[in-house]
């Protein structure tokens, strides 16, 4: 009987060896390479924390759709959030629709109303609104004339954000009327600078990453640049974020593809050269932000 177990004993470690050894070797005794996955971001069904969230807006001449784009934003079935509304100098109106719409809220506590008097562009309002938040903070930026796509993207959005290894997220857009998704793009050769778009709607952060974005990087010809806002930020922050950034595929926003823009390409070729001119951001090994407070 000894014997018979002993015999067992040996059959089975000789049997455990190569199975080992044939994962690691093939059959003509090469070493076979170990292929180690990136882990991919994806939410988490039961989030442990309700991050705060910021949700910046900038309104110029949006009276047309500011009532969809605030009510997207009051109707959220989430309460840690924030929101920072700027009327950059609208002449049409738009700021007392804005205004009028906020107080009759019951939002009312929770939106910082901002009217400028003068007209200051996206980018500087932007960042005028992030250097205010704690680093803990989840920035998201919704463009004045478009709107959230439905009462649940905060919620998406936590539950991306529970893994603490995301820092930078971007969501798929619809366009509107036509229904259509917007174009997207999921980076893979992380060449930023070079590469067209750069991170598509809605556009999520954390603000401490956004702060580390040097303010002279921002400035052309003396003051804020003028064009190509989503670029003058996102590339910085996805260049420090690396590995820690994610493409999230569910419809988050929609695209007011009605608002009309007086677009000057001249200006925009100008700043858009300007930015991907500029020196690239090293990565980040950590990114230090305060603790969650529920």
């Amino acid at each position: 009987m000894k014997q018979l177990v002993i015999f067992l004993f040996l059959a089975l470690a000789a049997f455990s060896g190569s199975f080992v050894a044939a994962r690691v070797y093939d059959l003509k005794g090469r070493a076979v390479k170990k292929e180690v996955a990136s882990k991919p971001f994806e939410p988490a069904s039961y989030p442990l924390f309700n991050r705060p969230f910021t949700i910046v807006i900038v309104g110029l001449n949006n009276g047309a759709s500011v009532e969809k784009t605030l009510n997207s934003v009051f109707s959220q079935n989430y309460e840690n959030y924030r929101v920072v509304y700027i009327d950059d100098a609208s002449d049409n109106g738009s700021f007392e629709v804005a205004r009028d719409l906020v107080y009759a809220s019951d939002r009312l506590t929770q939106v910082a109303l901002v009217h400028n008097e003068e007209r200051l562009g996206i980018l500087a309002n932007i960042s005028r609104a992030v250097r205010t938040c704690r680093n803990d903070e989840v920035v998201v930026v919704l463009q004045g004339e478009d709107w959230l796509a439905h009462e649940w993207v905060l919620q998406r959005l936590n539950a991306y954000y529970a893994d603490p290894d995301l820092w930078v997220a971007y969501g798929q857009a619809m366009d509107f009327p036509t229904y259509q998704l917007s174009p997207s793009h999921d980076f893979k050769d992380q060449k930023f600078r070079a590469q067209q778009p750069v991170g598509t709607h809605l556009k999520t952060f954390y603000a401490g990453l956004f702060e580390k974005i040097r303010e002279s990087d921002f400035v052309y010809g003396g003051s804020y640049l003028p064009a190509c806002s989503d670029l003058a930020y996102m590339i910085p922050m996805l260049e420090m974020a690396k590995d820690h950034f994610h493409f999230i595929p569910e419809v988050l926003c929609i695209n007011n593809r009605l608002a009309i823009y007086k677009e000057d390409r001249e200006l925009q070729f100008r700043c858009e050269k300007f930015i991907r001119s500029l020196d690239p951001y090293p990565s980040l090994t950590a990114l230090q932000v305060m603790p969650c407070a529920e």
